[in-house]
């Protein structure tokens, strides 16, 4: 049951997404340090939509693996 809510969920998401790329077709100007990019609106939304996940799944990934080595190095070592 909660794998069809996530389904449906996802769908619902999906399809705002598109929603939205159909509606902002104008175009934008990206001025990076020494380069500028025309691109829609979508596709700068997507970018920094995707950006900040992959931002989000590392940061999630490095203190994961700290709090294993913490939790590792503190057990009683058995070996008397």
């Amino acid at each position: 049951m909660v794998n069809l809510v996530y389904a449906v969920v996802i769908a619902i998401v999906m399809v705002a997404g598109f929603l939205f790329g159909a509606a902002n077709q104008q175009q934008v100007e990206l001025d990076l340090l020494y380069t500028q990019y025309q691109l829609r609106l979508v596709d700068v939304a997507v970018l920094f939509l995707l950006l900040g996940l992959l931002t989000g799944f590392l940061l999630t990934i490095v203190f994961r693996i700290r709090r294993r080595l913490k939790k590792r190095n503190q057990q009683p070592s058995s070996t008397s």
